[in-house]
């Protein structure tokens, strides 16, 4: 599915829709929907950079804007460097990735995220209930409609668990906000058209290069998707490009890149984010996707020459095949790197992430600037 923004969302028996005068909100079923607003929750983006938020069973930061977190806004972090050269290893803490402007929301979808579902309890305690009544003489009758009854308490109970774990985020984006958007939208979707990406997860040197096919490092790596998606306790309107695999998942949202580890998630602000790029020879003992470009040979047991160590049956040659890898860095040390089986010129992504970049600021500028202007 590619690049959209909705005009109103479902979670549950709930309905988000936007108008001309704000966000509304109805529940019910086809037909038949009582409905609130139009003055909801929301997020705002354009000419006055407005931040709201709108969930469902908790709390909601009507009325909410970036002004309100002007005192506990940090100067924008540094991002540094990524050292390819050294040892490379997935890092980062979520907990410590929490922007100014955004802790609100984290804080929201992390309580959602810690919430128990409720409908394995009921029906386990159905189940029980339902052997119990087997096991009593003259009970066996109400075996059926205990079963009946359970299976229609769980759905509910399952329906119930979906509406409290559900953190709904609705975006208004005006033309001028959602074309640097778009555009970095549609940088991920080429990115994601190469025919392989790998999150590498661990290096480690080795000076057992004779039987390493000569290499200095070993990686282990394991395949990421690069596609639109959010957790699945998040619905908005807007389609969100995601790099899924390895120990974070990534969201990239309007205002703020979203990390999710386990069942925490951390954020942070376009200003906190970086990405580097280069390429990398590797030595493929897999099938070598066809768009990657193969510059050598080498053998999986090798001797001093370059040559196959005769010692070994069986010993294969290897591809030495160039793959891009690109460096995702931010606060909390963040720190993810990713092989891609195409080289390509980089630079329109790069642009795509600046002028992003240079939007979520200004916005943020627009909206600490409008109180002082009321």
């Amino acid at each position: 599915m590619g690049f959209y923004i909705r005009k109103s969302i479902s979670a549950g028996p709930f309905r988000f829709n936007l108008s001309g005068s704000g966000m509304g909100m109805s529940v019910g079923v086809k037909g038949f929907r009582v409905g609130r607003g139009p003055r909801g929750n929301y997020v705002h983006m354009g000419r006055g950079g407005l931040y709201y938020r709108a969930s469902l069973g908790g709390r909601c930061s009507s009325g909410r804007t970036a002004a309100d977190d002007v005192g506990n806004v940090q100067p924008p972090s540094v991002v540094p460097s990524w050292n390819i050269g050294v040892q490379l290893v997935e890092i980062g803490n979520v907990l410590n990735m929490v922007p100014a402007n955004g802790s609100e929301i984290v804080k929201e979808i992390n309580e959602k995220l810690s919430l128990w579902r409720s409908w394995p309890w009921v029906l386990v305690a159905g189940l029980w209930l339902s052997a119990m009544l087997n096991g009593q003489p003259g009970a066996q009758w109400t075996v059926i409609p205990a079963l009946f009854l359970t299976t229609l308490v769980t759905l509910s109970a399952a329906r119930w668990d979906q509406t409290r774990k559900t953190v709904v985020i609705m975006y208004d984006i005006d033309d001028d906000t959602i074309l640097p958007f778009r555009a970095f939208s549609e940088e991920i979707e080429r990115l994601g058209s190469a025919k392989q990406i790998w999150n590498v997860d661990t290096a480690q040197n080795t000076d057992d290069w004779k039987r390493n096919a000569g290499a200095g490092q070993l990686l282990t790596r394991k395949p990421v998707s690069v596609e639109y998606g959010t957790p699945s306790i998040i619905k908005t309107n807007v389609s969100i490009p995601s790099i899924t695999g390895g120990k974070h998942n990534v969201y990239f949202f309007p205002d703020i890149v979203l990390v999710m580890e386990g069942k925490t998630v951390g954020a942070l602000t376009y200003e906190q984010f970086g990405v580097v790029w280069g390429t990398t020879v590797f030595i493929e003992d897999g099938a070598v996707p066809s768009d990657t470009q193969i510059v050598g040979q080498t053998w999986r047991f090798v001797n001093k020459k370059g040559g196959p160590d005769r010692r070994f049956n069986n010993n294969r040659q290897l591809p030495k095949v160039i793959y891009q890898h690109m460096g995702l860095a931010g606060t909390g040390s963040f720190r993810k790197l990713l092989h891609i089986s195409r080289v390509e010129d980089r630079s329109s992504f790069d642009s795509a992430l600046n002028r992003l970049r240079g939007t979520v600021q200004k916005q943020n500028l627009l909206a600490l600037e409008a109180p002082q202007r009321g």
